[in-house]
Formats: structure tokens, sequence, C-alpha cells
């Protein structure tokens, strides 16, 4: 026996079991000192989304946004604000001599003249929805020098109004900039609810995929120790002299095999935990060393599906086709304030007011007051600007942009039927893969236990039996993953029908 056990292992490479023999203490030692330090935490998905809404960074940013455009109607809206603007200034001059006659003894001349103004006002002016220009001034200027024998205040009180007749003419054209706000602040609204809606399905995805790893870990584990096992009754044969060193060498390549299997489907489980943690912490520190448990299995279940239902909800309800309808919308309303742009400009303008003079303040206000010396004007201003290149190429160039908005609102609705008819499909596909990879798992194990029979009546071999078992983990794992696929595929269905909100009972407040 000892010779047929030295040709035996002569024909094992044993750079294979020695490396299968490291990777298996590694992966014991990984485990030990795993299972000493990890502590669990069971979390529902419910659970995880309402920790990713209040969490998640990159959604506290996004946040932000619809506050932005909030502000940015507000700054529109301030081109109705009235301006109160007021001023005083102080001037001191000194005129020459002039001459004003001549005498026998020479010529005559008066003395210098000086004078000081103090001149002090006030405007408020503004824009009106119409288009119209408006002010309300009051002014006084107060002399004194050696031509005035007291001080003198002259001054006035009135209003003035231009009102645009073509160019700048009418409350749409004046209300463009506010309404472009208010669409871009929608944009921003809709943009954010998509990206919500984005992360919630990320975050779902994410727990599928953390179930799966498990699945499959637990599946590994299983399979070694069905290889182990198989390796222990090998083991128990040899020593009686019913089977070979073979078996047992081929059984010790097989439990060395699935336990790298296992090394892996461990190290996923925490590759998936991370995604899953940075998804929903603020701080990932915050669950270092913690093991994330899933508490909610994928249902399998069938659901009412039509395509057809499914696009017309995605086209009432996806937020990123009503952001692009209202970028549409901003774009035509830049088209129509362009257009009325090319018009001349030809404004009504007329003034109303009175006049005053007094020795004293008082005397000057009552003078203004008393309404004894008005004043007003009217009249017609025209601007044609010769050419008005820039005009018309910033009208042309809104149109353009109009016409990619269209562009771009047509291709989306493209893309959302074919995604609704892929999301519908998949579902479809998947569930029938589930059934399909159930009853692969119950032909596997019909086999393996079939192979174990064989082998205890010496009518099949080792490697058989741990093909066999090679077979089942891989029917489990492929049922695992078909049930995580199908569950993801009904996530990714509620994202493309943009109902996802709706499904999970999520309404985004004023809070958001």
């Amino acid at each position: 026996m000892n010779e047929s056990m030295n040709s035996t292992f002569s024909s094992i490479p044993w750079r294979v079991l020695v490396a299968a023999l490291a990777i298996w203490l590694a992966g014991a030692a990984v485990y030990a000192a795993g299972d000493a330090t990890d502590q669990a935490k069971s979390l529902t998905l419910r659970e995880c989304i309402e920790r990713t809404l209040e969490n998640n960074l990159e959604i506290r940013s996004q946040r932000i946004n619809p506050t932005i455009g909030t502000w940015g109607v507000v700054g529109a809206q301030g081109i109705y604000d009235p301006l109160l603007s007021a001023g005083i200034n102080y001037a001191d001059s000194i005129t020459p001599a002039q001459f004003v006659g001549v005498a026998t003894n020479g010529l005559l001349s008066t003395q210098p003249v000086k004078e000081q103004q103090l001149q002090s006002g006030g405007t408020l002016s503004g824009l009106l929805p119409s288009g119209a220009t408006y002010g309300l001034s009051a002014t006084d200027t107060r002399f004194s020098g050696n031509t005035r024998s007291n001080f003198l205040y002259t001054g006035s009180a009135g209003a003035f109004l231009s009102q645009p007749l073509l160019k700048n003419f009418g409350f749409s054209v004046n209300s463009a900039t506010i309404r472009i706000a208010r669409e871009s602040k929608t944009i921003a609204v809709q943009n954010f609810v998509q990206f919500v809606m984005s992360k919630i399905s990320a975050v779902s995805t994410a727990y599928y995929e953390l179930i799966y790893a498990i699945e499959n870990h637990k599946t590994a584990v299983e399979n070694r120790e069905l290889a182990q096992e198989l390796l222990d009754q090998n083991r128990k044969r040899e020593q009686v002299g019913t089977m070979s060193p073979l078996d047992v060498i081929q059984a010790e390549a097989g439990v060395a095999e699935s336990e790298q299997n296992v090394i892996l489907t461990a190290r996923t489980i925490k590759d998936n935990e991370n995604t899953l943690k940075r998804l929903i912490c603020q701080q990932v520190t915050e669950f270092r060393g913690v093991s994330l448990v899933p508490v909610d299995q994928p249902l399998v279940q069938m659901v009412a599906l039509d395509v057809g239902e499914s696009t017309r909800t995605a086209l009432q309800m996806r937020a990123d086709y009503l952001s692009t309808l209202h970028a549409l919308e901003s774009q035509n309303i830049s088209v129509q304030f362009n257009r009325n742009q090319l018009w001349p400009e030809i404004n009504l303008q007329g003034s109303y007011g009175y006049n005053g003079a007094g020795r004293t303040f008082d005397s000057f206000g009552n003078s203004v007051a008393s309404g004894d010396n008005p004043f007003w004007s009217i009249g017609v201003v025209a601007s044609f600007p010769l050419g008005d290149r820039q005009a018309r190429s910033t009208y042309h160039i809104a149109k353009l942009d109009a016409d990619q908005a269209l562009l771009a609102l047509k291709s989306l609705e493209q893309d959302i039927i074919v995604e609704v008819d892929n999301a519908v499909g998949h579902v479809e596909t998947n569930l029938k893969s589930v059934e399909a990879a159930r009853a692969a798992t119950r032909l596997a194990e019909e086999s393996l236990d079939a192979e174990k029979k064989k082998l205890l009546a010496g009518t099949s071999t080792t490697f058989l039996v741990l093909q066999a078992q090679t077979q089942l983990a891989t029917a489990r794992s492929a049922e695992s993953r078909a049930e995580a696929d199908y569950g993801e595929s009904l996530v990714n269905l509620d994202l493309v029908e943009g109902t996802i909100l709706q499904k999970n009972n999520i309404v985004l407040d004023e809070k958001f």
C-alpha cells in the first residue's frame, strides 16, 4: 500500500495542495478573528430606506438645490422692488466782477458775485409689471450769497412715467425672468425627487445584494461541510481497506477548493455590507465592526404586469420626464421674451408736478403744496437699432435651444418606453428563472443523494460525488441569485415607472 500511496502522491501537483492548505488556514484565522469581534445589527428594508433619507450625505446635498431655486424666484421678483435714492450736494462759487458801464473818471464795476448752494433731493423709482418705469421725486435748493438779501429756497415735487409700447411691453414679457426662475425651481425639485428615487433603488438593490451574498456564503459553508463529511468517510474507508488513497486525496482537494469559496464569499459579504453602510450612514464608522443582518427576504410572487399601463404611469410620474417638460417650458418663455426684444423701443413718457420758491423753508413748502406753479410734459421717444444683430442672434439661439429641449423630451419618451418594456420583461424572466433554479436545486440534491449511494455501493467515485456536490452548490447559488434578481427587478420596475416613492409610502414634504 505504501508503494501505491507514493505513486499516487507523485501524480498530484503539490503546489496546488500546499496553496489550498494555506488558503484554508488563512480563512480559518480570518473567521476566528471575525467571529470574536463582529456584532450583528438586524435591519429591515424600510429601516434602511429611512436611514438613507435621513443620513445620506448626497441626499442632504441635493436637498439644498430646491431651496436655492426658491431664492432664485425671490431674486427674480426683486425686479419690481422700488428703489429709494437720496442725495445732498453743497456748491460754493465766485463769479468775477462784470463791467456794467463807463464813467468820466474810468470804468465802473460791481463786486464779485458770491453764491452758495445746498441742494438735497430724493427719488423713489421702480418697474411695473406692464413694463412701465415710474418715479416720484422731490428736490430743494437753498441759496445764499452777496446777491441775495436773505436765504432763498427753490425746488419741485413731481412724478414721471415711461411706458414702453412695443419692446418690453406687457406682463408676460416683464415677468419672463420670474417665470423662468419658477421653472428652474420646479426643475430643481423634480431633479431632487429623481435623485431620491435613485437612492431608494440603490439601497434596495444593495439590501438584496447583501441577502444574496449571505445566502451564497451559507451555500459555500454547506458545500464545505459536505466536502468535509465526504473526506471523513473516505478516510474511514481507507483505514479498513475499502477505498484507495486517491479518493482521500481527491476529497481533500475538494475540501480545500470549497474552503477557498467560503473565503471569497465571506469577502463579498463585507463588500456588500460596506456598500449598504455607505448609503444608510452619515459616518460609515458608525457600523464599523458590525455585521448587518437583513430581515426582509425577497418575496417571490406573481405581480400584475401591463406594459402599456406602466408606460402611461411613467410618463405621468417620472420626475426626470417632468423635469424635462419644465425645461422645455423655460426655453419657450425665453423664446417669447427674445422675440419681443426684436421690436423697436418706443416709449410714451410723461411727467407732472409742482414748482415752489420762498424766502424761508416754510414758505417754500407752502408754495409747492399750494399747486399754483404746476409743470407737466408728455412725449414719445423711439429707438431703432440698426442691424440689431445681437438681439436677432439671441432670439435664434433661444429658438434652437427650445428645439433641442423638445428633441430631448422626445428622446426621453423613447427611452422611457424601452426602459419600461425591459423592466417588465426582466420581472417576467426573473420569475421564470426562480422557478427553474428551484427545480435545478431539487434535481441537484437528488443527483447528489444518488451519487452518495452509488459510492457506498462501489459503483461511483469520489470525483463524481464532489462534482455532484459542486453542482448542488452552484444550483443553490443560482437560486439565491435568481431570487435576488427578481426582487431587484421589481425595484427597478418601480423606479422606471416613477412610483418607487408611493410603493414605499414616502412623502417628500417641506422638510425636504
